[in-house]
C-alpha cells in the first residue's frame, strides 16, 4: 500500500505542474489578445469636386510594434475589383503596383516612422470614386487595416439655348431652354421671369447616365409676341460641387416680319437722303423702287435703307417705294419726291418780288391820302390854279 501511495504522488505533482502551466498559457493569450484587440487603424470617408486634390487618411494606434509594411488598396468605378496598387517601406520607399489611372497622381503624405500611412490624389476623376483600403502590416500582431470612401463630385456643364428660334404667333412656344449636364449629384435649376409674371411656365426633366451623373433640361414656355422680344429671363443652377449658384442671363429673340414702313429725310445729312424703317426680327432687306417710272440710273443711288438724290432736277419727281423683307414676309411704304425745276423757281422769285412792290406801293398811296394832301389833288389842283394866269397875260398882249 504505501508504495502504490507513493507512486501516486510523483502522477499528482505532474498534473499540478500541467494545469499551472495551462494557466499561464491562458493567461499569455489573453494578453496577447487584449493587447491586439487594442491595435486599430483609423481613417474617414472623404469628398471632393472633380479636378481638386484629396488626402486619404488613416493611422496605425495603441501599438509599439514595429510596422513592416503600409499598403493600399482600392475598388473603384474604373476597377471594381479590388486589388494593390501602392505598397510603402518603413524606409518611406514606395513602390506602385498597376496604379491604373492613378499614376502620376498618387503620392505618399504619411511618416511611417509615425505609423502615419496618408496618400494624396491630384486632378480627382469621377472614375476615382470608390472603395480605399490602408493595411498596417505589423509584426508580430499581423495585419490591421480600414476603408476609406472616395465620393467624387462632378459640376454640372451650364447653358442656355434655343432649339427653332420662336416666331409671332397665338400656340404656346419654346423661348429657351436650360441644361445643366453631367451633374453628381444632381443640379436645381429655376427660371427668374419677374417681366412676365405668369405668362411663361417651365417644364424640366432629367437624365440619369451610366456613370452615375445627370443631366437636367428646363425648358421655358409661352406665347410669343413682339412685346416679349428682347426681354430677358434667368436661368439659376444651384448644386453642391459649387461654390455658389450659377446665373445665366438670356435675352429672350422672337421673329416676326416687317411692320409699318415709314420714310423719312434725313437730318443727319447735308445732301438729300431718305431712311427707310421697318421694325422687324431678323433685320429686313430693303429694295427701292420707282412706282410707274425708270430708275434714274445716275441721279438717284439706293444702299439699304437709304436713297441718295445725288443731284436735283425735276426730272427725279415721282413716287417712290421702299420694300422691307425677312424670311416672314415683307411690307411697303412709299415717298413722292418733288423737286422744282431752276426755271420756276426763278419765275417763282420774280413774282414774289413784284407782288411785294404792289402792295407796298398801294399802302404808300393809301397813307398819303389818309394823312396828307393827295398826291392826284395836288396835281389837279395845281393845274387848275395855273390856267386862268395863263389867259390873262394873252389878253395883255393883244
Amino acid at each position: 500500500m504505501e508504495r502504490e501511495i507513493g507512486g501516486a504522488q510523483p502522477g499528482k505533482a505532474m498534473r499540478r505542474a500541467k494545469h499551472v502551466t495551462e494557466a499561464v498559457l491562458r493567461c499569455v493569450i489573453l494578453l496577447i489578445i487584449q493587447s491586439t484587440e487594442s491595435i486599430r487603424v483609423i481613417g474617414g470617408s472623404s469628398t471632393v469636386v472633380q479636378g481638386e486634390d484629396v488626402d486619404l487618411s488613416c493611422r496605425l494606434l495603441e501599438t509599439d510594434e514595429e510596422v513592416e509594411q503600409i499598403t493600399w488598396q482600392k475598388s473603384t468605378l474604373e476597377e471594381p475589383e479590388n486589388h494593390n496598387f501602392l505598397l510603402i517601406f518603413p524606409n518611406g520607399v514606395t513602390d506602385f503596383i498597376a496604379s491604373n489611372g492613378l499614376a502620376g497622381r498618387v503620392q505618399f503624405i504619411g511618416n511611417s516612422k509615425e505609423n502615419l500611412g496618408s496618400i494624396r490624389i491630384t486632378a480627382a476623376r469621377l472614375l476615382d470614386e470608390g472603395t480605399f483600403t490602408c493595411i498596417f502590416s505589423v509584426f508580430p500582431s499581423g495585419a490591421y487595416n480600414t476603408e476609406i470612401t472616395l465620393t467624387v463630385l462632378v459640376p454640372p456643364v451650364v447653358s442656355v439655348t434655343v432649339g427653332v428660334p420662336p416666331v409671332v404667333g397665338e400656340n404656346e412656344v419654346f423661348f429657351a431652354t436650360c441644361l445643366a449636364a453631367g451633374a453628381k449629384p444632381q443640379a436645381e435649376v429655376r427660371w427668374n421671369t419677374d417681366a412676365f409674371g405668369s405668362l411663361l411656365r417651365t417644364v424640366t426633366n432629367s437624365t440619369q447616365h451610366a456613370n452615375g451623373t445627370t443631366t437636367v433640361v428646363s425648358h421655358l414656355l409661352g406665347v410669343p409676341t413682339r412685346a416679349a422680344n428682347q426681354q430677358q429671363v434667368q436661368c439659376v443652377v444651384n448644386q453642391s460641387a459649387m461654390t455658389t449658384e450659377r446665373t445665366l442671363t438670356y435675352t429672350i429673340d422672337i421673329h416676326y416680319p416687317p411692320q409699318t414702313v415709314n420714310i423719312t429725310l434725313s437730318e443727319a445729312s447735308q445732301a438729300t437722303v431718305f431712311l427707310c424703317v421697318a421694325d422687324s426680327n431678323p433685320k429686313a432687306n430693303y429694295t427701292w423702287t420707282r412706282v410707274g417710272q425708270p430708275w434714274p440710273q445716275s441721279a438717284v443711288r439706293a444702299e439699304g435703307d437709304t436713297l441718295h438724290f445725288i443731284s436735283l432736277s425735276s426730272e427725279l419727281n415721282g413716287l417712290y417705294a421702299c420694300e422691307a423683307s425677312n424670311p416672314y414676309g415683307q411690307a411697303t411704304g412709299t415717298q413722292y419726291v418733288h423737286i422744282a425745276s431752276n426755271t420756276s423757281a426763278a419765275c417763282w422769285v420774280l413774282l414774289v418780288v413784284i407782288m411785294f412792290l404792289t402792295v407796298a406801293a398801294a399802302g404808300l398811296l393809301w397813307y398819303r391820302c389818309k394823312y396828307g394832301k393827295c398826291i392826284w389833288s395836288s396835281v389837279m389842283g395845281d393845274h387848275q390854279f395855273e390856267a386862268p394866269s395863263q389867259v390873262e397875260e394873252d389878253e395883255g398882249e393883244l
